[in-house]
């Protein structure tokens, strides 16, 4: 919900670019901390946690690309207060869609690290079994 002041408007957009790029910085370290952490088994494991965080980054993206497009702009009925209610409200929400989204990938890479361990585990002939 953008207000109908151009000013206001600067600011609110500013308000989302930044919230986006903390998003972005807390989703990168996020990945660092539990790769310097927990680093992977072998080579198997570091390429799909690899290819998890690229999609991941790519995701939080799409995120914010649609935060961005999905603002409803302000209507000529509502008041100031209204219109920065509002702003405030959308700013809330697409904090919360960050944040769950940051949990999200967490929970994502952490199954697939116990995918690997049980797959590191099998032996190759009942993994390739389980590969048809």
């Amino acid at each position: 919900m953008w207000g109908s002041d151009p000013a206001l408007r600067e600011v609110q957009r500013n308000q989302q670019m930044r919230q986006q790029q903390q998003d972005a910085l807390q989703l990168r370290m996020q990945q660092y901390h539990r790769s310097a952490q927990t680093p992977p088994a072998d080579a198997r494991e570091q390429e799909v946690v690899r290819q998890l965080e690229i999609e991941q980054r790519q995701r939080q993206q799409e995120l914010h690309y649609r935060q961005g497009i999905d603002v409803q702009p302000a209507l000529p009925s509502d008041d100031e207060g209204t219109r920065r209610a509002k702003a405030q409200i959308e700013q809330q929400r697409a904090e919360q869609q960050g944040q769950q989204q940051l949990r999200r990938f967490d929970w994502e890479l952490e199954q697939a690290r116990k995918r690997n361990e049980t797959t590191s585990e099998t032996p190759d002939a009942e993994r390739f079994l389980m590969l048809k």
